[in-house]
Parts: C-alpha cells; sequence; structure tokens
C-alpha cells in the first residue's frame, strides 16, 4: 500500500498531525509538522509533536483511537538511523506521557491508556536495551502514575490474571529478560529495582484492603526482585576486588536468589 515515493506513508502522518493540532491548518504546530513531513524528517517530526504536551494529551485522552494513532507515531523511529538519536527520543516521548496531567471519564482510564500506548512502543522496539527500559516505565506507570488507584493496582494481582500481574509472577520477568538477549546488567537492575518497589506498593494496598494473604505474597516478591537486582552486583565486580565479608555476603545473595 505504500509506494516508493512514501505517499501513501506521508498522507497517513498528515492526518495524524491534523488529527493532533484539531484541524487547524494554520497552526504553528501542525505546519512546523508538515515541514517536517516534506523534508522526511522523522527526528524533527517527533521532536515537535513530543514537545507539544496538548499533542501527547490528545493521543491519551482518546482511548483506543490514541493508541492507534500513537503506534504511527511509534513507527516513525524506524526511520531514524542515529542510535544515540533514537534513545534520546524514546525517553523524551516515554517522559513526555508520564508527565501528562490529562484526565478521562473513566476511572483510572488515564493510567490504562498511557500503558497502552508505552506497549505500544515497547512492541515496536527491536533493541533489547530499549525494551527492557520501556517495560520499566510500564511497570513504574501502574503503580506509581498520578491517576493510579487502588482498583488499578489490585490488578497486578496474579488472580486478576491483567498482562502485568502474570508478569511479576513467579519467574516470568526473569524468563522475559532471558528472551530478550544479551542485556547489560545495568539493565536488568534497574527493571529488577523498579519490580520490586512496584509489588512493595501492591503490599501496601493489600495490607490496607485487608488482604492479609495477598499481601504477604507481594512482600515475598518484593524480596525476590531485590534478591535478584542485588545479585547483579556480583557481576561486575571482580572478585580480586571483594574482601572476605563481601564474597560471604554474595555468597549469601546468591544462594538466597537460586532459593527463591
Amino acid at each position: 500500500l505504500i509506494g516508493d515515493d512514501g505517499t501513501v506513508r506521508d498522507l497517513a502522518r498528515l492526518r495524524l498531525v491534523h488529527f493532533l493540532g484539531d484541524h487547524d491548518a494554520t497552526s504553528p504546530f501542525v505546519l512546523s509538522c508538515e515541514e517536517s513531513i516534506s523534508q522526511a524528517d522523522a527526528p524533527g517530526l517527533l521532536r515537535t509533536i513530543i514537545s507539544n504536551q496538548t499533542a501527547i494529551d490528545k493521543f491519551i485522552s482518546t482511548a483506543e483511537e490514541g493508541v492507534g494513532a500513537f503506534c504511527l507515531l511509534a513507527a516513525l523511529f524506524d526511520r531514524i538511523n542515529d542510535d544515540a538519536v533514537t534513545i534520546d527520543l524514546i525517553q523524551s516521548l516515554v517522559s513526555a506521557v508520564e508527565q501528562s496531567n490529562v484526565t478521562v471519564q473513566q476511572e483510572s482510564g488515564s493510567v490504562h491508556n498511557k500503558i497502552g500506548m508505552l506497549c505500544a512502543l515497547y512492541n515496536l522496539m527491536s533493541g533489547s536495551s530499549e525494551k527492557c527500559w520501556i517495560l520499566g516505565r510500564i511497570l513504574h506507570l501502574a503503580a506509581f502514575d498520578k491517576s493510579s488507584s487502588e482498583t488499578s493496582i489490585l490488578e497486578l494481582l496474579p488472580d486478576r490474571k491483567s498482562a502485568l500481574g502474570t508478569l511479576l509472577e513467579g519467574r516470568n520477568l526473569e524468563r522475559m529478560l532471558a528472551g530478550f538477549g544479551e542485556l547489560s546488567v545495568e539493565n536488568e537492575r534497574a527493571l529488577y529495582g523498579i519490580a520490586s518497589k512496584v509489588v512493595g506498593k501492591l503490599a501496601q494496598v493489600c495490607k490496607g484492603k485487608g488482604l492479609e494473604e495477598e499481601a504477604v505474597s507481594a512482600e515475598s516478591s518484593k524480596q525476590r526482585f531485590l534478591l535478584k537486582m542485588l545479585a547483579t552486583y556480583e557481576n561486575v565486580v571482580s572478585r580480586n576486588e571483594f574482601d572476605d565479608t563481601t564474597r560471604d555476603t554474595s555468597l549469601v545473595f546468591s544462594s538466597l536468589v537460586d532459593d527463591w
């Protein structure tokens, strides 16, 4: 459906821009975006949209339509050949989504829509580091977004059968990381740290709701992720740099992690 000249693709991007710009063809935002499209400047188009918080809010406030439009925006990353520019723009886009204060009618609707957008971005990424980092931001949003409610946080319980709740159950997160391929220990450490904080928040909500069994289970998961995070330090410090106490402590951590 897309010709060699990119005509259909450009038409879709123009429709996206006018959707975000409330169909005001003379607005500086729309004109700037159109100029980037005409020059095949994907980074420029992304920067213009990311820097316009009203446009980001439009994605979030329009539910399924917004997620679909966001997928079209995220596809622009395939047009960028500079890894450093790609990483910078991904981080800027995720930050703009996280910082949005837009509200939607249904309870916790904003956080659900934000997560949907970041999941779309995650699915379009091929790099393991980018996917790992975005996954961490998705988990953080689920528990700590301004629009998160106790109801939405409780969806992270395993028996609620949500995708994120299932991911945090047992060794599922560890298995997913293994499937990413080569990851730096910094990536793993950051994700396990976020997972620990998220299930810690879940444990607090469960306690407040009188869900004692679920709270104990969440606390257990919190400790497991914390131990996994601590174990990453053993992978980057030469054993020659360990004193006897540090070595003994590291071995204890490794043993505990294996037991979990």
